[in-house]
């Protein structure tokens, strides 16, 4: 492999790069083309700049996450219940008015509790109807003098008759 890449090669595997997925050679590459040329390597510092940012803002955020009141997440569901005491109630209402962070995950709670009600009363009144339905036609299906179960008597009769009338036919011809 060429060891001298172009800018266009190295802006092409920027991602990789700083991302730690280039194989050794790829990296040594990119290094050497680095060191001869500050346009790409001013890129990629402010590239890395760019991506130490956000993962300090998402660590920052994530470490606010984890101290968010784990009593808040606990009773969440208790609470839209109305299975909690009042002290409780009052906590998880305080936190939702003080906590935006909670006040969605409360919103996006009662979203699911309502789809969740609607599916069940879904289910619960197909299942009825589907029941309702599968009574009935077993109800028509259970004629006990039914057209079939006659006809079928009157074949089974005559080949009866028959096996008896060719047996007879057999013994004395």
């Amino acid at each position: 492999m060429d060891k001298n890449l172009t800018c266009s090669q190295v802006e092409a595997l920027i991602n990789l790069y700083i991302e730690g997925k280039l194989s050794d050679v790829m990296c040594k590459c990119v290094d050497l083309h680095i060191k001869k040329c500050p346009h790409c390597r001013e890129k990629i510092e402010h590239l890395k700049s760019i991506l130490s940012k956000y993962d300090n803002k998402q660590n920052t955020q994530n470490i606010q996450e984890e101290v968010f009141n784990q009593d808040f997440i606990n009773n969440l569901s208790a609470y839209l219940d109305n299975e909690l005491n009042s002290n409780e109630n009052i906590k998880i209402k305080k936190m939702t008015i003080s906590n935006p962070s909670a006040r969605d995950k409360l919103e996006k709670m009662y979203k699911f509790k309502k789809l969740m009600l609607s599916a069940y009363e879904k289910t619960k009144n197909d299942y009825k109807n589907d029941f309702s339905k599968m009574i009935m036609a077993q109800v028509l299906e259970q004629n006990p003098y039914s057209t079939d179960c006659f006809q079928k008597l009157i074949i089974l009769f005559c080949i009866i008759v028959m096996c008896i009338l060719i047996g007879f036919l057999y013994l004395y011809l």
